[in-house]
C-alpha cells in the first residue's frame, strides 16, 4: 500500500520573523552593504539554509524587510492618527512641533526602522526595479501625514512636503540628537517651511539661522578642505572616487577598489588619500566642483546635483557605523542649499538675503522627494518642485 505523500512542512511564523528581524538589526548596526545571509543567520540563530527555505535569497530578505517595515509604520500611522484626533493641525499651528516630535520618535523608539528605511530608499534609489516592497514603504509613511492633516481643509497635498522633509532630516535626527546647535537648526528649518502663513520672509529669523550654522562649523571644521583643488593624478583619482560614491555610496568605497579603477597600485591611491575619511572627502569635493560646473550651466540644480544630494543624506548613516565621519555628516547638514539658494529663493519669489531658512527648508524637502520618487524610477526638478510647493502651502493657508 502507497503512504500519502507527506503535506508540505507548514511555515514557522516565529522562525521567519525571527530572521526578518535579525536582518532589521544588522543593517540598522552594519548598513545594507553588511547584510549578508551568513551574517544575518548567525544573528537570528538559524542556517543559512533556513533563511533560503523559509524566505529565499538575499533579494527575497530584503524584501521581507520592506514588508515588516511597511507593517510598523501602519502601526504607527494608528498611534499617530489617534495622538492628533480631528484636530485641525494648520489652524492650531501645530505642524512643526509634530513633525519635531516624529523626528525623535525616529531617533528613540522608531530608531531601528527609521535607520532601515533609509538604508533602503537609498539602496532603491539606485536600483528602483530591485526593490519594489520599498516604494510601498515609502508611500506608507506619506499616508501619515495625510491622516495627521486630515481635519485640516485642503492640506491633503502638504502631507508629501512633510514626508518629504522628514526623510530628510531623519537620519541627521538620529545621528546629532545630542547636538544642541543641530537642534536649533532643525527647529529653525522646521519653522520655515511648515509655520503658518508661509512664506513669510523673516530677516530676523533667517539672520538666526544663519547663526546656528556658524556655530556648527566649529564641530564640522575636520570635514572642511581649504586647500586649492587637487593637480594632476590626485585629481583623477578625487573623481574616479566621485564616480564610485555616486554608483555605490560609501560602504564600497575603499583604496584597493580606488586603485583597481584607476589602473594604479594601492600605494599611489594610499599616497594621496591616506585614510578611508581622505578616500570619502576626496571624491565629494570632486562632486561638489563637478555640481557647482553644471549651475553654471542651467537654471536647474537638477542637472548637476543628484549624485551629492544622494551622499548628503548617506553621510549621516554612515557616520553611525564610523565616528571618523560625524563632522562630514555635520558638515553636509548645515550646508543644505548653499549652492543653490539664490536659485530656490528665485523659484519661490522671495527675497534671497532674508530667506535662508526658507531655502534650506525646500531644499531638504526636495531632497526627500528626490529619493523617495527615485525609489520608484521617478525624477524630479528642483525649478517645478519649489513652484509646487509655494502653491500648495499658500492654497493650505486657505
Amino acid at each position: 500500500m502507497t503512504s500519502a505523500p507527506k503535506a508540505a512542512k507548514a511555515p514557522d511564523r516565529e522562525t521567519t520573523e525571527r530572521i526578518v528581524d535579525a536582518a532589521r538589526a544588522v543593517i540598522a548596526e552594519r548598513g545594507l552593504e553588511g547584510a549578508g545571509l551568513r551574517v544575518v543567520a548567525e544573528r537570528a540563530g538559524v542556517s543559512v539554509g533556513t533563511i533560503n527555505y523559509r524566505i529565499g535569497d538575499r533579494a527575497a530578505l530584503i524584501e521581507a524587510v520592506a514588508d515588516r517595515e511597511t507593517a510598523l509604520l501602519e502601526g504607527a500611522r494608528e498611534r499617530w492618527r489617534a495622538r492628533v484626533g480631528t484636530a485641525d493641525v494648520l489652524a492650531a499651528g501645530l505642524l512643526p512641533d509634530l513633525a519635531a516630535a516624529w523626528l525623535d520618535e525616529g531617533a528613540g523608539e522608531r530608531r531601528v526602522s527609521a535607520i532601515v528605511t533609509a538604508e533602503l530608499a537609498l539602496a532603491a534609489r539606485r536600483e528602483p526595479e530591485a526593490l519594489p516592497g520599498v516604494a510601498r514603504l515609502l508611500a506608507a509613511s506619506e499616508d501619515i501625514w495625510r491622516d495627521v492633516l486630515a481635519g485640516s481643509p485642503g492640506a491633503g497635498r502638504l502631507a508629501a512636503i512633510v514626508a518629504d522633509y522628514c526623510f530628510d532630516e531623519q537620519p541627521f535626527s538620529i545621528l546629532l540628537a545630542a547636538e544642541t546647535d543641530y537642534r536649533l537648526l532643525r527647529a529653525s528649518t522646521i519653522r520655515a517651511l511648515l509655520a503658518p502663513h508661509w512664506p513669510r520672509v523673516s530677516p530676523a529669523a533667517s539672520r538666526w539661522h544663519m547663526q546656528v550654522v556658524e556655530r556648527l562649523a566649529v564641530p564640522s571644521a575636520a570635514a572642511l578642505d581649504d586647500g586649492a583643488p587637487p593637480q594632476g593624478l590626485k585629481a583623477v583619482i578625487a573623481d574616479r572616487i566621485g564616480e564610485l560614491l555616486q554608483a555605490h555610496g560609501f560602504a564600497t568605497v575603499s583604496h584597493r577598489r580606488v586603485a583597481q579603477a584607476v589602473a594604479a597600485p594601492v600605494s599611489t591611491i594610499a599616497h594621496h588619500f591616506p585614510a578611508q575619511r581622505d578616500l570619502v572627502l576626496g571624491g565629494v569635493e570632486a562632486m561638489y566642483r563637478s555640481m557647482r560646473a553644471a549651475l553654471r550651466r542651467t537654471d536647474d540644480a537638477s542637472a548637476g546635483g543628484f549624485g551629492v544630494i544622494l551622499l548628503t543624506h548617506e553621510a549621516a548613516l554612515t557616520a553611525l557605523r564610523d565616528p571618523a565621519l560625524i563632522p562630514f555628516a555635520i558638515d553636509m547638514r548645515r550646508r543644505r542649499a548653499e549652492n543653490v539658494h539664490m536659485m530656490v529663493a528665485k523659484a519661490l519669489g522671495i527675497e534671497a538675503a532674508a530667506a535662508r531658512d526658507i531655502t534650506q527648508a525646500v531644499i531638504m524637502a526636495l531632497i526627500g522627494q528626490h529619493i523617495r520618487l527615485g525609489a520608484r524610477g521617478e525624477g524630479v526638478s528642483l525649478v517645478r518642485f519649489a513652484a509646487e510647493l509655494r502653491d500648495t502651502v499658500r492654497s493650505s493657508e486657505g
